[in-house]
């Protein structure tokens, strides 16, 4: 096969064709999206139980439906909140769990289970298993003129282009946030009600009864069958209002619409309020399916509201909020630069060192071996995205190592008057098994993040696999095509001293270089014992540097998170929320503002998650501002002026983080059992994090009271009236928020019937004890007759971690300043703090995801060190030389801490796997320098003078394989941001070290074991 690729010339040109053919078609084809699929594993389930405090609401909520989820094998974590007549439960699975619709599938059946657990008047649990999804376009409808705004109306056409928008190909799910729920509100008169000696649960007993959506069976005989069903069901006003009530002996009937009003509008109060633009609307999110390509989808996106938008009255807008495509193409777009600027860099290392033919042919198993990686992307299903383009950079300079060494070994051999085919063969002979070593070494090297689970490993395992796709191509596509174009058209002719036929020679450097390694073979004890300080330095200066688990983002959009007093409604929340909003699309810089009151703005970055629904007093927004360094100028200078101007709301203005999600930078959790002491030890912690002069804001997750308006009814008194306590608690509750008595049907959409007696109290505190309670005789009743009020405090929240109550102490921290920094300034004061019994502190935020991060990457590692120790043994057949190579890869990764320390960066999970890489590198320098002393008895005998023969003729390809990688790297380096820089200098800083243990360190050792195995073997021999 070798020599066909050598003699024919178009099996080597077909073999070039299929790559590009195969390549382009991969890269035409797969699915393209800024960040890689992350398996959604969170799901939220939200209980309402109107009325209910949040003590009821744990009790008799949270805590039934708990148990039911516990039953989940898949379950890792269990988080909830119990609130005033909601409960919210947050559901995390176990990384191992990649496949989530059949355990989502299995947790709604749960649920239906814990449905007879509940008390009656608690609604039917709702599980949503789409808050861990990032948004691929987010729309906004809002209202346009001087007119009235219409909510209502805003709200119809929001949903007719939700509609529209899921029928495109490629949409996985469109979601409406801020919308309006739309009911139909029927107001009962009091004094007409008490006149016709009816109660309101007589009314809504005649209106549930007259609703007929149930089945009335079917006939079913031998020649047909056919159901049997009674018309009357609600599908209009009309039909709602007809409904007889009460007939007289006179046949009089007294229809609904004879002691109530009856008319269509939202539910009031609002359970969210999305702001588009300053001005009401509805937000629109919507979600692209991972297989599609986020520049085709989004333009027919763009298309369908472009037609949209010429349908609709004038006085409906459709906003763009955010659109990944932007960035998707920005992003891929550098990183493709970054990939050229590390081929012209290494095209001009190659020319410099190998000469203008050999560099070209070298450099052809760039594009080449690029091509192939996208074909096993293509296999795999791997799309384009930041990681695996990233990985493709990251391989560039890798790529190349195989091709140099078999191009600057035929070379040589044909120096020596070797022919074509054997000049080829002979090298392959020669190197296939070393660079098999060396190429699964590496690739082993890089399988940690293959196989590392979660999150994390989802997020940055594309860049290893497109490594190890790009070590396979490179080294299948060296031992076949560049060997057959090396041995075609290499120079045979050495005469010829000119750089660009040979490459540049440094005979000065050469002899300075031999006559080092000399003398460092006459002591090399002393020579690797003085190496090896270097690496300890760097794990020295490891211990120095400030962990960080992933970098901020570099977006120019951030979010800012309002907090009001947990006693405040969402039209106080609502009214901060204009302000704050009139005051940020005045400032400099800004360019867009959008927010959503009583919860969370759609999410518009992958690790954003949705955790304050039903938070009355909470609202988000995302902001888009002119660019990256705009958008970091601004954080800390809004943080400062929010907090100056709005003293009575908490403000955070936060950066978008990088990796696995995590609500607060420091975090710090008090599990114990009774409230007020989880309070105390709350506040005890937040006081010593105020202390830190980098904290600007901290809160608790234990809410302090809310009031609540206590009832103490006189029992005898009631009884003797005809009223129960549950009958008293209903009325209230129609004088308030009223109850549900039904529900309407049009078209597609079921709009629940709200009966509610004269709207006048339920905004009144003051009010309440003038409450007409009607007794069954059709008596007015106040409610002070019977009844005395107070004003008491309750819980606003009460938040559980997997069971157990919990009070999260969350810090928030200075722009730039690393969670690392703060916590370890903090963390000695806070465990110090002295804890009742069965009361505990652990850390949590950014820390806690980072060890655990770690964890499971290393969990991996024990595995594949004992397979790469299985390949080093297999291949030399030594359990010494094998020492040699691993512990040159250890000594490596001290390199590497040392170049990441010179650099100032912090130490965080993208330097942990440079690391990995770089040690892979290591080995891979190691084998080639060993293989090479292994084919020369004289060095195996620890000839000095043999050896510094055979490292000098590694020296070329070493060097150029070194500078190429560094040349690979560079562009990440000098594109700035904090996500790559760290972690390419980690490699490329490394490597460059890494060359003094490859040239100096490996050689001295082999000399020092070669030595005394033949001293050894004397010994034995005498």
């Amino acid at each position: 096969m070798i020599k066909s690729f050598i003699e024919n010339g178009r099996l080597a040109a077909l073999f070039i064709a299929l790559l590009i053919v195969a390549g382009f078609g991969a890269l035409s084809s797969l699915p393209r999206t800024e960040d890689p699929e992350i398996t959604n594993r969170f799901a939220t389930v939200i209980t309402t139980y109107p009325g209910a405090s949040s003590e009821r609401v744990e009790a008799l909520v949270t805590d039934v439906i708990e148990n039911q989820l516990r039953r989940m094998e898949e379950l890792k974590l269990l988080q909830s909140t119990s609130r005033s007549g909601v409960s919210v439960i947050q559901i995390e699975l176990k990384d191992s769990i990649t496949q989530t619709e059949m355990v989502w599938s299995r947790a709604r059946d749960l649920l239906n289970d814990s449905r007879a657990l509940l008390p009656n008047n608690v609604h039917e649990p709702r599980l949503d298993d789409q808050i861990g999804y990032a948004s691929t376009v987010i729309l906004g409808v809002n209202w346009q003129g001087k007119t009235q705004e219409r909510i209502d109306i805003i709200n119809r056409y929001a949903k007719e282009l939700q509609n529209r928008i899921r029928l495109i190909d490629g949409t996985d799910f469109v979601t409406l946030y801020g919308a309006p729920e739309e009911e139909i509100q029927v107001t009962l008169h009091s004094n007409k009600l008490a006149k016709l000696r009816l109660t309101p649960a007589i009314v809504a007993r005649q209106l549930n009864h007259a609703d007929s959506k149930i089945s009335a069976g079917k006939v079913n005989n031998l020649s047909f069958r056919a159901l049997i069903e009674v018309n009357g069901e609600f599908d209009s006003l009309e039909r709602i209002s007809s409904i007889p009530i009460k007939a007289t002996q006179n046949h009089q009937i007294t229809r609904l619409r004879d002691i109530a009003t009856i008319k269509r509008q939202p539910k009031t109060p609002i359970a969210s309020k999305a702001i588009v633009n300053g001005k009401q609307g509805v937000m629109i999110a919507i979600r692209m399916l991972d297989s599609a390509r986020v520049d085709l989808w989004q333009s027919e996106v763009e298309k369908d509201v472009k037609q949209f938008q010429q349908l609709v009255p004038a006085n409906i807008k459709v906003n763009w909020l955010f659109e990944q495509k932007s960035y998707t193409s920005t992003r891929l777009g550098e990183l493709l630069i970054n990939l050229l600027q590390g081929f012209i860099i290494i095209l001009t290392v190659l020319m410099l060192t190998l000469g203008l033919r050999n560099a070209l042919i070298v450099a052809l198993s760039l594009p080449l071996t690029a091509l192939f990686t996208l074909t096993c992307m293509k296999f795999v299903g791997l799309p384009i995205h930041q990681m695996s383009v990233t990985g493709l950079v990251v391989a560039l300079g890798i790529m190349v190592d195989n091709a140099i060494v078999i191009v600057d070994a035929i070379g040589q051999r044909r120096a020596e008057g070797q022919s074509k085919l054997d000049a080829v063969s002979n090298t392959l002979k020669h190197l296939w098994l070393p660079l098999a070593g060396s190429t699964i070494t590496t690739i082993l090297a890089f399988t940690p993040i293959v196989l590392m689970p979660g999150a994390s490993g989802e997020f940055v395992g594309g860049i290893a696999i497109s490594v190890i796709f790009a070590l396979i191509g490179s080294y299948l596509i060296s031992h076949t095509l560049i060997a057959g174009l090396a041995g075609r058209f290499s120079a045979c002719n050495h005469s010829n001293h000119a750089w660009f036929h040979n490459g540049a020679q440094f005979p000065q450097l050469t002899r300075r270089f031999q006559q080092f390694l000399n003398a460092s073979l006459k002591k090399p004890l002393l020579t690797t014992l003085s190496i090896g300080l270097l690496p300890l330095l760097g794990f020295i200066a490891a211990s120095q540097l400030t962990e960080q688990f992933f970098p901020s983002s570099d977006r120019d959009m951030f979010q800012i998170e309002a907090y009001l007093p947990t006693q405040s409604s969402i039209q106080n929340s609502a009214q901060l929320t204009e302000k704050l909003n009139s005051y940020l699309t005045d400032k400099n810089g800004v360019t867009q503002v959008n927010w959503v009151v009583g919860g969370n703005v759609p999410s518009f970055y992958y690790n954003l998650t949705q955790r304050q629904t039903g938070a009355e007093n909470y609202a988000q927004a995302m902001v888009k501002t002119q660019n990256y360094t705009v958008a970091n100028q601004l954080i800390p200078e809004l943080q400062n002026e929010l907090d100056a101007l709005f003293p009575k709301a908490q403000i955070l203005v936060r950066k978008l983080e990088q990796g696995p999600p995590f609500h607060a930078p420091v975090e710090f959790r008090v599990f114990g059992n009774n409230l007020d002491t989880l309070n105390q030890i709350g506040d005890q912690v937040r006081q010593r994090l105020s202390q830190s002069q980098f904290v600007t804001h901290t809160r608790t997750t234990l809410s302090s009271g809310t009031p609540k308006v206590s009832i103490d009814v006189n029992e005898e008194a009631s009884s003797a009236l005809g009223l129960s306590l549950s009958e008293i608690a209903q009325q209230m509750q129609m004088a308030t928020t009223g109850v549900i008595g039904g529900t309407l049907l049009e078209q597609t959409e079921s709009l629940p019937i709200r009966l509610r007696i004269d709207d006048i109290y339920h905004s009144d505190v003051q009010r309440l004890s003038e409450v007409n309670l009607i007794t069954p005789l059709g008596q007015f009743l106040p409610l002070a007759a019977i009844a005395t009020t107070q004003m008491q405090v309750s819980r606003s929240a009460i938040p559980r971690r997997d069971g157990k109550r919990v009070n999260t102490v969350e810090a928030y921290i200075i722009a730039d300043v690393l969670p690392a920094k703060v916590l370890q300034e903090v963390q000695q004061d806070i465990m110090a703090i002295d804890l009742p019994m069965g009361y505990s502190i652990e850390v949590g935020g950014e820390s806690a995801k980072r060890n655990a991060a770690v964890g499971k990457l290393m969990s991996s590692v024990a595995l594949v060190l004992t397979l790469l120790f299985t390949v080093l043994v297999l291949s030399f057949n030594s359990f010494r030389l094998t020492a040699i190579i691993l512990i040159s890869a250890l000594q490596s990764a001290g390199l590497g801490l040392l170049a990441v320390y010179c650099f100032n960066y912090p130490f965080g999970f993208t330097v942990i796997i440079g690391l990995l890489g770089l040690m892979g590198l290591a080995i891979n320098a190691a084998i080639v320098i060993i293989a090479e002393l292994e084919t020369e008895p004289m060095a195996r005998a620890g000839e000095s003078k043999t050896i510094v023969s055979l490292v000098n003729s590694c020296t070329r390809h070493i060097s150029s394989t070194t500078v190429t990688t560094i040349g690979g790297f560079l562009p990440l380096i000098l594109a700035g941001g904090g996500f790559w820089p760290p972690f390419a200098v980690a490699i490329a800083g490394g490597t460059l070290l890494t060359t003094l243990i490859s040239l100096i360190w490996v050689p001295s050792a082999y000399f020092m074991i070669m030595r005394n195995k033949t001293s050894s073997a004397v010994i034995e021999s005498t």
